[in-house]
């Protein structure tokens, strides 16, 4: 017997999950796993007739088969079926965030949903299966009752999109709102009047928590609903009621706050639920003995509230007070602020200036004024430790758009209306301004198991870097490619250390230890360490950065560690680890790296990166090809629209040259990388004679092999990405080659030598496209082009003769040459002159045709020449 079962005590999600589920599995019987809400047990009640479910001690267990559970994924709930989840497969669909007590060797169906029966209904709607509109109305009573009607913080958009879905089968709201209605009673009154009485509100964490004990000899049900009430009545971020009923301790959380993780706060009461939302049940528990329990965890357990110097921005530009309004409005203007702060000369705060401050001035003709004429002096300012909540009443209170951050006298930072919109809603962004991460993105995930997988040397500097870190009081993190890579499982030892510090000083600090290479660049805070074994280790001060214009180099400033990420490429690149030993092996994702990772995508922060760095247009296409990932749509539109406004054009040649390369070099997925940039027109963009049609993306790949094959016949070095710069322009037309390739090549001398061989190749085809050719035709032929130039040859023609004498040519003939010279021929007494080149030309001829093979024989055939010549013959 298939069954289908929910977690005791269960919901109207959980019922909605296993009817649901029934119509996914038609051969299953559902089956209580215990006792139902009491408005689920009204439901029920009513609708028994319709809902075809068993109670557990009607199900035997030897007969169950496989097992089915929704809406929760641990066993601890699931009553006398726990006895068989080790014995039967197992399948679970769930939204629940998983916890170490999640059942092994499950199959999983989980999605982080508002509600369990979303994950249902969307696989109702793929397979098109039909229900009609009672089932209509219990699934969508199931997400209304466990997203509060849409509005818990962890509803999502599919559960919108599902409740859709039943609406247009006709759910009945009518029935839903007599079931989601709270049923409050005397009892109900009676027991929130006393929790009231007995409450207590604290401040945890910068969070006002409440709470409240109460004991009875009766049971009252949902005592859910008076938590509810209690947390409006006393204005509270969160509250915790403990009540004991018929010798249990029931301990329900509410909060209004995602910082207040009930599930997590009741952890050790293995408290289950919702993020804002859960209980527990302690047996013969005493609730003065719980509360202090729950006090001495909460302060562990509740994430702190954000802080001012957790949103704000810093270093802080301000304007000193003597600084003209002209001056002031370029500065402003560079850095696209509507307000600064102004300091004195001794470095304290004196007063704002704003945009409209500075406007009236210009308008009244004194641009060559000081500011401190102009500025508001009545500074509103705010400490590193004020909350949000004080930070959004000040600003509220006071209409102001920013409050300095003042810690001892001194300016440390500046939070602005648009810090606390970007942290509240994601609202900040200019019109102009589209960025394609969720401010609600950031992610801590634990990564101490992949560092603890690295190879010890690895490892040991990642752990010294913190430390050094610690003895600093500089935070410490590792960034970029080897984070990404760690996460792929990939090698990867360029190591990138970002520190909220002093950079330099942290290199010279950890380079006393291990002993390196050191280089240092005091200019841009940044330094190198060179370890043996290929290791490198980049160290930089937290920066960001801003363009002066378009495709600009871009200008660096000190920053902290989320602006240098953000300042980078793609989100797969923007993921830091913690090194410092408080936090190591945390690492903080901002943007939804993790995420794109695992979608195997490419995603660019915001739609103004290309044209700001059009340079990112060819990493995100290398990248794309090494990992085998696809470029997400709104990237590929904004490459299109850099590449529109002819963005790769203001880009260097010394840039374009420099990716070009990079590309070419990861030659397993070349041929991937120059499809894409062919999809783009890149190459049409960079030059309008340069074509790259599929033969030469299928001969570019052939490279490696004929590579592969040359080095079989000769130990000299080959320049294997000139060959695939020559096969990359085999298109170009004989007259545009150099000017293509100057593009492509710095050297000039080396862009006139492949220029020539290019030229020449139609004819060195059609000599050697002959089936028999002598070999002094051949060496004539194919003497004068590098090995680079031969290898092109070989791969780019397909005709069977050229190849063979190619390689006839670098097995037998490439490394002959005469050893007499024109000191042998005037020692035979021959006066130099043109008759010199004749004879060395005819020695050479007959060496390479192999009638003579040493300097003897070379001598004498001179000699016979020579006479030759005289002779008239």
């Amino acid at each position: 017997m298939k069954l289908i079962t929910s977690h005791q005590n269960l919901d109207f999600d959980g019922l909605a999950s296993m009817v649901a589920c029934s119509k996914l599995h038609p051969d299953a019987v559902m089956a209580f796993s215990g006792n139902l809400e009491q408005e689920v047990k009204r439901f029920y009640t009513f609708y028994k007739n319709v809902l075809s479910i068993r109670f557990s001690n009607k199900i035997k267990i030897e007969h169950i088969t496989s097992l089915i559970i929704v809406d929760i994924h641990t066993s601890d709930r699931i009553g006398k079926f726990k006895e068989i989840v080790s014995k039967v497969p197992v399948t679970i669909y769930d939204h629940h965030f998983p916890n170490d007590r999640a059942m092994l060797g499950a199959s999983l169906h989980m999605h982080k949903y508002g509600a369990c029966i979303t994950i249902l209904i969307e696989e109702l709607m793929n397979k098109d299966i039909e229900i009609n509109p009672f089932e209509a109305t219990l699934f969508a009573l199931g997400i209304y009752a466990d997203t509060n009607c849409l509005t818990f913080s962890n509803t999502t958009s599919q559960d919108a999109k599902a409740l859709s879905f039943l609406l247009e089968k006709e759910a009945n709201l009518e029935i839903i709102n007599d079931y989601i209605q709270d049923t409050w009673s005397p009892e109900h009154e009676e027991v929130f009047t006393m929790l009231l009485h007995n409450s207590e509100t604290i401040e945890i964490n910068h969070f006002r928590v409440a709470i409240a004990t109460y004991s009875s000899e009766k049971f009252v049900n949902e005592v859910g609903i008076i938590a509810n009430k209690v947390l409006d009545v006393l204005r509270a971020d969160a509250v915790f009621l403990i009540v004991r009923m018929e010798e249990r301790c029931y301990l329900i959380g509410r909060s209004v706050e995602d910082n207040i993780n009930i599930p997590f706060a009741l952890q050790k009461f293995k408290g289950a639920g919702h993020p804002r939302a859960a209980s527990a049940t302690v047996r013969n528990g005493n609730p003065e003995q719980l509360k202090g329990e729950l006090l001495k965890e909460l302060p562990k357990r509740i994430a702190p509230q954000i802080v001012a110097k957790e949103i704000m921005s810093w270093p802080v530009k301000s304007l000193d007070e003597n600084v003209s309004i002209d001056e002031a409005n370029r500065i402003m203007l560079r850095y696209g602020h509507t307000g600064m702060p102004v300091i004195d000369e001794n470095k304290k705060i004196s007063g704002i200036i704003s945009r409209t401050d500075i406007e009236k001035a210009i308008n009244h003709g004194l641009s060559h004024a000081p500011i401190k004429a102009f500025m508001s002096h009545d500074v509103v300012t705010i400490k590193p430790s004020t909350s949000l909540n004080e930070i959004n009443e000040l600003l509220v209170t006071h209409n102001i758009g920013r409050l300095p951050v003042v810690d001892n006298s001194r300016l440390t930072g500046i939070v602005t209306r648009t810090d606390l919109l970007k942290y509240l809603h994601g609202t900040n962004s200019s019109y102009w301004y589209q960025q394609l991460f969720s401010n609600n993105d950031e992610r801590i995930y634990q990564c101490s198991e992949s560092i603890d997988r690295l190879p010890s040397k690895i490892k040991s500097l990642l752990l010294l870097a913190g430390e050094v870190g610690d003895e600093l009081n500089q935070k410490v993190y590792i960034v970029g490619g080897f984070v990404r890579d760690l996460l792929l499982k990939t090698d990867n030892w360029d190591l990138d250390f970002v520190t909220e510090g002093d950079g330099i000083e942290l290199a010279r600090q950890l380079n006393h230890k291990i002993g390196g290479k050191l280089t240092i660049h005091e200019k841009f805070g940044t330094a190198v360490i060179k370890l043996p074994q290929f290791i490198s280790i980049d160290i930089v001060t937290a920066r960001r950065e801003y363009y002066e214009y378009p495709a600009a180099l871009p200008k660096v400033e000190r920053s902290n560690i989320w602006s240098d990420l953000f300042r980078r490429d793609f989100t797969i690149n923007c993921m830091a680890i913690a090194l410092n030993q408080d936090n190591f092996g945390e690492m903080i994702d901002y943007f939804g790296g993790m995420k794109d990772l695992q979608d195997k995508q490419i995603r660019v922060l915001y739609n103004l990166s290309f044209i700001e760095d059009p340079t990112r247009i060819f990493r995100a296409i290398r990248f794309a090809a090494r990992f085998n990932f696809t470029i997400e749509k709104s990237t590929c539109q904004y490459i299109e629209q850099a590449i529109s406004a002819n963005m790769l054009e203001k880009l260097s040649n010394d840039r374009i040259r420099e990716e070009i390369i990079h590309i070419i070099r990861e030659q397993d997925v070349l041929d991937k990388s120059l499809q894409m940039l062919n999809s783009f027109k890149i190459f049409k963009s960079l030059d309008p004679s340069l074509t790259i049609n599929s033969m030469v993306i299928r001969k570019v790949k052939n490279v490696r092999f004929s590579l592969e094959g040359f080095r079989q016949l000769s130990s000299k070095p080959f320049n294997q990405t000139i060959v695939m710069l020559m096969q990359l322009i085999s298109e170009v037309d004989t007259d545009k080659i150099s000017e293509v390739l100057k593009k492509l090549i710095a050297n000039e001398t080396l862009v006139n030598s492949i220029t020539q061989s290019m030229v020449k190749r139609r004819s060195v085809y059609e000599i050697l496209s002959q089936e028999e050719v002598d070999r002094y035709t051949i060496y004539t032929a194919l003497k004068p082009h590098s090995d680079e130039a031969l290898i092109f040859f070989y791969n780019d023609s397909e005709n069977p003769y050229v190849r063979h004498y190619i390689a006839f040519y670098k097995l037998k003939l490439s490394s002959i040459h005469i050893k007499i010279t024109g000191k042998d021929l005037q020692e035979m007494g021959i006066k130099p002159g043109p008759i010199y080149k004749m004879i060395m030309d005819s020695v050479l001829k007959a060496k390479v045709l192999g009638t003579i093979y040493d300097r003897n024989g070379e001598l004498e055939f001179a000699k016979q020449k020579y006479h030759r010549i005289k002779g008239g013959n």
